[in-house]
């Protein structure tokens, strides 16, 4: 299931990543020649995140702050890669056996749970049995679905079996955050979403929960038994501050009040008009989408909504939006390898979408297109507060098309209460996507474009699509999967049941006293152990 963003941000491959990333991390090599290991050690570091901080727990919140945090807290099983490979962290090795229905891992035995308890194979084998049982909430559950058993074969391996393939390889491991058996072990399944943890959490991860401040703030201390060879941190501790306000997020990061700050993409074009600030997108890019209510009149009719498609110039909204922003014509991420640019939902194409509309029955007339019945083409769009300015584009630009979209916007509660009842749906809703999975998209797309998948928002019903989805839960060549999902593309493209609008990565915003600070596909605390600052610039207290 893709991430929905929350009302903050209403989650290219390591090739951007790195170009984006070159400015800091030449300033971080200059200095780094500077400083010994032992005089980086010390500090803090103050980040900013543009949303409150509830659950430090990504097994029960679906929020991107919590999956961010999820690299400071705990220790993944394993991480992604920078080409579609999975790289070693709590799993020392695995090896897939009876064709892909049994997973034998080997775990470190060098971790240790922030309250000294070793972390060990009992708390791999309680956290994927809880991740499979629906009574205890994992947000991700349905990559468990087909978990049949888990079997400790000694102190440092376990045995995963599945009832069937487990076509997705080790990408639901990546996002899965390992738990304390010792410490839930005994909480009651039907309790456990609301357990006290979750706010306050005893991990395993580089730095361990230090309590909360009465502003909001996390604090998030050092972890000095963390194992070196993943990755020890220098600073003493990391305060993550909740700061909505865009003006403040600046200020304080010009001044030095904060060290870096998690946004959206809106503070963009300011932050990198500042000379004293770094500005790294963070990819994946984050995806809005319109889903387009495929049994509602007038975009019932495919060639509607294909039109509606060709009608829009994706740069220009890309451009209104945000320097870091760019057109959004594929359901797959750019990063993922299954990403196929032949097939492409119709974009800047006006005499397409004159020809598409014609041919659906709706003439111009005046300014606007009407049908025989003298009814005009319109419909309207339903969104959260926050998306005004791509939006505000989008009409615009289908009012040159003849399509007349009436703009209506929610606040982010009531919104969710309609995006969960289908029979209440508009013609048009927009939100953000955060993919979920990059290199196995496979449930993201089974989710948003199966005719019973949970964020099928349009209603939308392909017995084609249907058939391949369920094709790609089984084992197949590289090829035959690569050409699934190709026609599957292909297949959006011509139906567009879901706008893809632009794709708007979240940024890193730098200030000038942090240090060594880069970014993957894992996200902008994966690399935090890194961070140090200066002796002569750090902040006294804490």
């Amino acid at each position: 299931m893709v991430r929905l963003l929350d009302r903050q941000y209403s989650t290219w491959l390591a090739g951007l990543a790195a170009l984006s990333l070159l400015g800091c991390a030449e300033r971080g090599e200059r200095a780094s020649t500077d400083l010994s290991d032992e005089e980086k050690a010390g500090g803090l570091a103050v980040v900013c995140y543009q949303a409150d901080i509830g659950s430090l727990n990504a097994f029960v919140s679906p929020e991107l702050a919590a999956a961010d945090i999820q690299q400071l807290l705990f220790t993944p099983l394993v991480l992604y890669g920078e080409s579609g490979e999975y790289l070693p962290y709590l799993a020392t090795e695995w090896l897939w056996e009876d064709d892909g229905r049994r997973l034998v891992l080997n775990i470190r035995s060098d971790v240790v749970w922030h309250d000294g308890t070793r972390l060990g194979v009992e708390d791999v084998a309680w956290t994927l049995r809880a991740a499979a049982d629906p009574e205890y909430a994992y947000w991700g559950g349905g990559d468990f679905l087909a978990l049949r058993d888990v079997v400790v074969r000694d102190s440092t391996t376990i045995e995963i079996g599945f009832s069937e393939p487990m076509v997705a390889g080790l990408e639901p491991f990546v996002g899965l955050p390992i738990l304390p058996r010792h410490l839930l072990g005994d909480v009651p399944a039907a309790e456990f979403a609301q357990a006290e943890y979750h706010r306050a959490p005893v991990g395993s991860g580089p730095f361990s929960f230090a309590g909360r401040r009465p502003d909001g703030a996390v604090m998030f201390d050092r972890f000095d038994d963390f194992p070196q060879e993943l990755g020890r941190p220098y600073l003493d501790r990391i305060v993550l501050r909740p700061i909505l306000e865009a003006t403040t997020i600046l200020a304080e990061l010009e001044t030095g009040g904060t060290d870096l700050c998690v946004v959206g993409s809106g503070l963009a074009t300011r932050a990198q008009g500042s000379g004293r600030l770094q500005v790294v997108p963070l990819e994946p890019a984050q995806t809005q989408v319109i889903p387009l209510n495929t049994r509602q009149a007038p975009l019932d009719d495919a060639r509607v909504r294909r039109a509606i498609s060709a009608a829009l110039r994706r740069s220009e909204i890309a451009a209104a939006t945000s320097p870091v922003a760019r057109a959004a014509v594929s359901p797959l991420p750019e990063a993922s390898p299954y990403f196929d640019p032949q097939f492409v939902q119709p974009d800047a194409d006006r005499d397409l979408a004159s020809s598409l509309l014609d041919s659906a029955g709706w003439r111009e007339f005046g300014d606007g297109r009407r049908n025989a019945q003298g009814e005009e083409l319109r419909f309207t769009l339903v969104a959260p507060q926050g998306m005004e300015t791509s939006l505000t584009v989008v009409q615009a630009q289908l009012r040159r098309a003849g399509v007349a979209m009436e703009l209506r916007q929610m606040e982010w509660t009531s919104y969710v209460d309609l995006l969960q009842s289908p029979d209440d749906r508009p013609a048009a809703m927009a939100l953000g996507f955060a993919p979920e999975k990059i290199f196995n998209p496979a449930s993201d797309l089974y989710s948003e474009f199966h005719s019973e998948g949970f964020s099928n928002l349009g209603s939308y019903s392909s017995v084609e699509v249907d058939s391949l989805l369920e094709l790609l839960r089984a084992p197949l060549a590289a090829d035959e999967r690569r050409e699934i999902y190709s026609e599957i593309q292909r297949r959006v493209a011509d139906d567009v049941p879901m706008l893809f609008v632009i794709n708007v990565p979240r940024l890193a915003v730098v200030g000038s006293r942090l240090q060594g600070v880069e970014v993957d596909l894992n996200g902008p605390f994966a690399f935090a152990w890194r961070w140090w600052i200066a002796p002569a610039q750090r902040r006294v207290g804490g």
